[in-house]
């Protein structure tokens, strides 16, 4: 065994190393022992050679060579002897060393303390707040619906992700207006750890939003949040979304945990189907559930029991009667004879609470049902792309679609996401050949009515928006060249690039994320929302359709709003607002004088077909 001698140096740096490594106080204690050290040792030198004033104390001296080294003075070329100014030319010296590293150490110290401030999560101390769980930087749909539902009132928002608190909070404030009355706090956690979320009192926040999207990281969220809601008094409002339509909770155990699940795979499915053969619903169900103007809010009016639904609705004004609430089960749009139960909750579509004005309902006769006016047929509709909502979107299309060709597959696509025995209404064909030629493309187009865009799930969200956001251009030229006449549906990943590519008519762009977001907001400020946007958006009732004048038989007619509400509803609809060139979604419940509706109008209502 050979022994390895170390040399003085080496000792000296590894004891140095040691003591810098215990931190400030270490470092500030070595400094000052190195002043200590030359002061005593240039006051002995002074006292031996007598190089002090005389009757000056020993402890005089020391303090004037202290204050010499700590004001890093130093002497002139006449103030003593040689070895005078070589003693106090030390202390000088010393004095400069001491007084930098010391600068040096504190500014450090500052600096990191200033940076872990910044970087570490402060500890929640509010009560009654709302935590929001999952961000991610682009999206802030969730974020600026939950500021406006707060209005004036004062409210802690703290928004939770795995990711620098900085960059969470630039990017907020660089994207969303925060008004004063907020307080908007960005902690960097694990939202599937317990102990991470700690920081958040969880416990006593009166909303909890899981925006984590993504199943499993969902289902880990919630057993987290679960673990530290064990002991507490009481429970919050817990509201999640997940991407996945798969239950993996029943709605028992989510009602006894106080568990709202919104499924938002399964209603942007639905949305996209709509949309492709009725360009503007989208914006339309926007305007429903955002929280400017108006909002469906619950009103208990139990006089109005024994009363059949449908005279409620006609007498309404300044305010729509949408449905019932009954046994936490949303009727939206039941039968006009359904006779109003005591305990029964008007669902009304109302701009502020109690804004419904009723004109004696009870005097109120329902009118004949009117004959059905026969939907147009569509010979065709094209869908580029596939991903997992297919099969709802093939579901959800209106019986008056006698095709639908898919293109852009493979028939590897076609077999893992289309059953070979599921049956649809419409005929299904699939077209294989390559839409890289422009010739190719436009002689699959040129004959359809309606074009729908899927993501491709299977890519980043940032590639398969790009994908589509080419193909609408691609689709744009062809139909600008050629004088075609189609419509537009494109599903998009990202609400920044959604801003980047522009609607024009016919065109509608659908981003998951901001419907989700807008209904979790809404859900988030009254669970009983919850039911009434499932029920709209369900394939089975009633839902939000744009009908046009011929469709309900007021074309061209002049009529007032009560005229106009009885004719729709005598087909089965009740009458939201209308659509026009000018304005997307216009209320017409507090309307005066008559309405005339243009040919390019179009009436937005919740009816069964």
């Amino acid at each position: 065994m050979t022994i390895r001698k170390t040399t003085l140096k080496q000792r000296f740096r590894y004891w140095l190393d040691y003591r810098m490594a215990e931190g400030t106080a270490s470092m500030v204690k070595l400094l000052l022992t190195m002043v200590l050290t030359s002061v005593i040792f240039v006051t002995v030198l002074v006292l031996l050679f007598h190089l002090h004033s005389e009757g000056k104390s020993v402890i005089a001296v020391f303090w004037d060579n202290l204050r010499s080294a700590m004001s890093s003075s130093f002497p002139s070329s006449d103030s003593g002897s040689l070895l005078y100014i070589i003693l106090y030319t030390i202390l000088g010296l010393t004095g400069m060393i001491f007084t930098g590293m010391l600068i040096g150490i504190f500014s450090s110290t500052m600096r990191g303390k200033i940076i872990a401030l910044q970087q570490d999560n402060p500890e929640i101390i509010e009560e009654g707040h709302t935590v929001v769980l999952g961000f991610r930087i682009g999206e802030y749909a969730l974020l600026k619906e939950m500021i406006k539902a707060t209005e004036k009132d004062r409210r802690t928002i703290v928004v939770v992700e795995n990711m620098e608190r900085q960059d969470m909070e630039q990017a907020i404030r660089k994207n969303i207006t925060v008004p004063k009355n907020i307080r908007l706090t960005a902690i960097k956690a694990d939202t599937t750890s317990s102990n991470a979320l700690r920081c958040c009192n969880i416990p006593d926040c009166s909303t909890l939003v899981l925006h984590t999207r993504d199943k499993g990281r969902t289902i880990k969220t919630l057993l987290a949040v679960e673990i530290l809601l064990m002991n507490s008094r009481q429970r919050p409002k817990i509201v999640a979304s997940m991407d996945s339509n798969t239950r993996v909770f029943s709605r028992d155990m989510m009602k006894e945990s106080g568990i709202t699940m919104l499924h938002s795979g399964d209603v942007v499915s639905r949305i996209i189907a709509h949309s492709t053969t009725q360009t503007g619903i989208y914006e339309a169900l926007l305007d429903m559930i955002d929280f400017d103007n108006y909002e469906f809010y619950f009103e208990d009016r139990p006089e109005l029991a024994g009363l059949p639904f449908g005279a409620v609705v006609l007498a309404a004004r300044k305010a729509i009667v949408t449905g019932l609430y009954r046994n936490e089960q949303a009727l939206i749009n039941p039968p006009a004879d359904t006779v109003i139960q005591k305990d029964d909750t008007l669902i009304v579509f109302e701009e502020d609470p109690g804004d419904l004005i009723l004109n004696k309902p009870a005097e109120i006769a329902l009118p004949e049902p009117a004959e059905p006016v026969p939907l147009k047929q569509i010979p065709e509709v094209v869908i580029f792309g596939i991903n997992t909502s297919i099969g709802t979107i093939l579901r959800e299309f209106p019986d008056n679609i006698e095709r639908v060709r898919l293109i852009g597959l493979s028939p590897q696509d076609r077999s893992s996401f289309i059953p070979e025995d599921e049956e649809y209404a419409a005929e299904l064909t699939a077209d294989y050949r390559s839409t890289e030629s422009d010739r190719n493309l436009l002689d699959m187009i040129r004959n359809t009515a309606h074009i729908c865009i899927l993501s491709d799930r299977r890519k980043k969200e940032e590639d398969s928006d790009t994908e589509t956001m080419l193909r609408i251009i691609r689709l744009r030229n062809l139909k600008k060249r050629h004088g075609l006449k189609f419509t537009i549906t494109a599903e998009m990943r990202c609400e920044n690039n959604r801003n980047l590519i522009t609607s024009q008519d016919s065109e509608d762009f659908i981003v998951a994320t901001d419907l989700s977001s807008m209904m979790l907001a809404q859900i988030s400020a009254d669970v009983r929302r919850a039911p009434v946007f499932t029920e709209l958006l369900d394939e089975v009732g009633s839902e939000a359709y744009l009908k046009t004048p011929e469709e309900l038989g007021v074309a061209g007619l002049e009529l007032t709003y009560e005229q106009l509400l009885r004719q729709v509803y005598a087909s089965g609809a009740i009458l939201m607002g209308i659509r026009t060139k000018e304005n997307p979604f216009r209320i017409l419940a507090e309307s005066t004088g008559t309405i005339t509706l243009g040919e390019t109008d179009r009436l937005i209502v919740i009816s069964e077909e």
